[in-house]
């Protein structure tokens, strides 16, 4: 497993209880409602030294309520996206995982073509690893 399969898994496993569907890398639109979906977006370098390399990655998660008209989908949103926020940054590290876990930007979004009134949110978060300078999937 790499370092990045470690990450996400820990990622996976702290939004497990938020949703009854929460994906890595999705494939498709969600089935149960509330849904997440979690996509690593790459990464950055933010220092090198001798042996190591220390490294920003992008997580963006996804979330998806589905309800009726009225303010209570855009309620399920809000609560929705700040459970995820709360879950991820709890204790900074994702239970010692990384070295730091930070929120970034947010997006809010109604899906268009569904037969149901479908809000959605993107919640981008930087991840902080170091790695092996030589081998990018091994912990430093």
């Amino acid at each position: 497993m790499t370092v990045r399969d470690t990450i996400l898994a820990a990622i996976v496993a702290a939004l497990a209880p938020l949703a009854p569907e929460v994906e890595l890398e999705p494939a498709g639109d969600p089935i149960d409602f509330p849904a997440l979906g979690i996509t690593d977006s790459g990464h950055r370098v933010l220092e090198r030294e001798v042996d190591i390399t220390r490294r920003v990655m992008t997580v963006t998660v996804d979330g998806f309520v589905e309800g009726e008209g009225g303010l209570a989908p855009t309620a399920a949103r809000n609560r929705l996206h700040a459970a995820v926020v709360a879950a991820l940054l709890d204790d900074g590290t994702l239970g010692g995982t990384v070295e730091l876990i930070e929120d970034a930007d947010a997006r809010l979004f109604a899906a268009q073509l569904s037969s149901k009134r479908r809000l959605g949110f993107a919640q981008d978060f930087d991840v902080q690893f170091t790695t092996a300078r030589a081998d990018p999937a091994l912990a430093a």
